[in-house]
């Protein structure tokens, strides 16, 4: 019996072309709404950047904390700015505090923020100004630079000035920091050579900082050596530097007319208290404010009093017109007048607040 085996042809279909471009077009279109998505959330987040930081707007209370204690505030006064810090989402404060540029932006932030939130002048004005102290210190650390506690924190090529004990003023350099002492150029004499200080000689030694800050330190010779193929003058380290007397404030310009008025003050007993009587004269004289800071005012006038008077100065720093009592700390006389320096002696919140947001630039 035959048997009939069917055969088996090989089964092919040929490939739809419209398949594929199904395929190829959803790839596509998922890949296109990944792409668009990113975009989307970047410009939402872009849109939503701090004007004060350029950061996305997340607070850190941490993180603010911190470079507030790193820029030198306490925690009185970090606590005080952490609400601005919060309103304007400060999220990148470590920039912002060492950034002159975002800093101002900061604190105009939050003078903004003062006129829009103040229930009342008189707290306004108490915000305004804790703000703005806050501001001046800023400034006053900035402008000091970092503060120098020991002679091994100087840098070579710092400009030195002994003081010997007949008191002759003596210039030298820092050559180098060493373990055993601070290796300096020796001073030289009036024929140019070098001054040769005995061991143990007693030296007074002025110096400034990185900043403008001076210090100076006493310290004792303890030889010469050679240095790299040089005549060095060794001076024994100190730990014990003081800071000099620098200035408090920060002074602007200032080119605008005022008038002041001699003061007279009496002193006068009553019942053991020791009182004053201040008499303000009617007669005003013009001047010109040439400066003007937290601490005072130079004003340039044919009319100069001499120092240590009192007077009631008149002036103006674009908000308005401000009186204020100070002393004459010095004068500088010149042909046909002079410049009185002026310390404020007593002076308004309000007027005070006027002139450093004027120092600052916060009202231009």
């Amino acid at each position: 019996m035959s048997v009939y085996l069917p055969v088996l042809q090989p089964y092919w279909k040929q490939e739809d072309p419209t398949q594929n471009i199904v395929v190829f077009g959803v790839l596509g279109a998922l890949i296109l709404f990944a792409v668009v998505s990113s975009l989307l959330s970047r410009g939402k987040a872009g849109s939503r950047r701090s004007s004060l930081t350029g950061g996305l707007p997340s607070f850190s209370r941490g993180a603010f904390r911190k470079a507030a204690a790193e820029a030198g505030l306490s925690d009185a006064d970090a606590h005080f700015l952490e609400e601005f810090a919060r309103a304007s989402r400060a999220s990148n404060p470590e920039f912002v505090f060492k950034n002159p540029g975002r800093l101002d932006s900061f604190f105009k932030d939050a003078l903004r923020h003062i006129d829009k939130t103040a229930e009342a002048e008189a707290s306004a004005e108490e915000r305004r100004s804790n703000l703005l102290r806050i501001r001046e210190s800023l400034e006053v650390r900035r402008t000091l630079g970092p503060q120098v506690s020991s002679t091994r924190q100087l840098r070579p090529r710092t400009t030195l000035s002994f003081i010997a004990s007949d008191e002759t003023n003596y210039p030298s350099v820092v050559v180098a920091v060493e373990a055993g002492g601070l290796a300096v150029e020796p001073p030289p004499d009036a024929l140019g050579r070098p001054v040769h200080f005995r061991r143990g000689t007693k030296l007074t030694v002025y110096f400034y900082g990185t900043g403008h800050q001076g210090y100076n330190f006493r310290t004792r010779v303890r030889g010469y050596e050679e240095l790299r193929g040089k005549l060095v003058l060794v001076l024994k380290h100190s730990d014990s530097i003081t800071p000099l007397p620098s200035r408090k404030h920060q002074r602007r310009d200032l080119r605008e007319a005022c008038t002041f008025r001699r003061v007279r003050v009496e002193v006068r007993k009553e019942r053991g208290k020791t009182l004053k009587d201040v008499f303000v004269e009617n007669l005003p004289f013009p001047g010109t404010a040439v400066d003007i800071s937290a601490g005072g005012i130079s004003v340039q006038t044919a009319n100069p009093l001499d120092a240590q008077e009192y007077v009631k100065i008149d002036f103006d720093v674009g908000e308005g017109a401000f009186s204020a009592f100070g002393i004459v700390v010095r004068t500088n006389r010149l042909r046909g007048g002079g410049v009185m320096h002026v310390r404020w002696v007593k002076i308004s919140r309000k007027a005070l607040n006027s002139v450093l947001s004027y120092v600052y630039g916060y009202t231009d």
